[in-house]
């Protein structure tokens, strides 16, 4: 057999032919739709489920009629939480999103900077799109990030549904990322303090512990990284990027088996990686790597360093 290259946020893996795996035992194996973004609709997810299963009985690309009923369905949503932007209010916040206002890039999505014109900073970000799984994924993430409200995770302000475009709006943080913040080049960075550093782990920990415990429903994010996590001025931390969290399971095993591992190499736990079980344990390994980071200063994988140092975990 020959071998296929599987692909994990950016970084590929080399893995022998799935044909291989066929009889043997859940394993590493797993990783072979490892890019999928939308996780199973098991019968423990309630809440909205029928929206998501609605949004799953669509063609793979649907007319502009179909599109007016997904706002109808998102409207029903976000009717006590968010908002609708209008596309032109946007357009002009973000200067028709110009490339100077582009603050991040990747796959199908951009996300451009913009002010209001009450002055508010805004993170405006696009999906461009027009199949049913993108539909299904933004359904999905606006369902979940508009159940949440805490301090330590950053904030939807609304959306807005433009052809193919679909667009998230969020509160705009100062700082961007913890990432850019560790592991950036500019030439005057700030290098953050021992308290500082200690204020955002708290913080973190703040939010996951929300997310497990406090919300209404139990979310995993399955994407805890320094990438994700935005700094305000005064450095306060908030998780962003929902695009892969889950309704947490709710049986008596506390985990769900998942076949399409999802998330970023360096921070995925190993009962994950290895056998795709899935409970708030990920967040939890995942943000054990963040703080190793924190504490460091190093990336979570470093292919520079000498072999076998080349993971911070392991």
């Amino acid at each position: 057999m020959g071998e296929e290259k599987r692909k994990i946020s950016g970084r590929s893996v080399s893995l022998p032919s799935i044909d291989k795996f066929v009889d043997q035992k859940p394993g590493w194996p797993l990783l072979k739709r490892a890019t999928s973004r939308t996780p199973q609709v098991h019968h423990w997810h309630t809440r909205k489920v029928s929206v998501v299963h609605w949004v799953m009985s669509l063609p793979e690309r649907f007319p502009n009629s179909e599109t007016s009923f997904v706002k109808k369905k998102l409207q029903d949503i976000l009717r006590d939480h968010n908002k609708w932007f209008n596309y032109n209010v946007l357009k002009t916040a973000t200067s028709d999103f110009s490339q100077e206002n582009l603050i991040g890039k990747g796959g199908c999505n951009e996300v451009y900077r913009g002010i209001l014109e009450d002055g508010k900073g805004i993170a405006v970000k696009i999906l461009k799109s027009s199949t049913k799984k993108a539909m299904t994924d933004f359904v999905h993430e606006i369902d979940i990030i508009s159940s949440l409200s805490h301090q330590n995770i950053s904030r939807l302000l609304g959306v807005c549904v433009q052809d193919n475009d679909l667009i998230s709006v969020y509160n705009l943080s100062s700082k961007g990322s913890l990432e850019e913040t560790l592991h950036g080049k500019q030439k005057h960075k700030h290098v953050l303090s021992w308290e500082e550093r200690f204020k955002i782990a708290i913080g973190m920990a703040e939010a996951l512990d929300y997310l497990h415990n406090r919300c209404s429903k139990p979310v995993i994010h399955r994407d805890v990284k320094t990438s994700n996590v935005l700094l305000s001025d005064e450095l306060e931390p908030q998780l962003s990027d929902f695009g892969l969290s889950m309704w947490a399971p709710t049986t008596s095993s506390r985990y769900s088996i998942q076949g399409d591992v999802v998330g970023t190499f360096g921070y995925l736990a190993p009962e994950y990686f290895m056998y795709g079980k899935v409970s708030e344990k990920v967040d939890v390994y995942a943000f054990g790597v963040v703080l190793l980071e924190l504490i460091s200063g190093r990336h979570p994988i470093s292919p520079e360093n000498p072999r076998g140092q080349e993971s911070l975990v392991m």
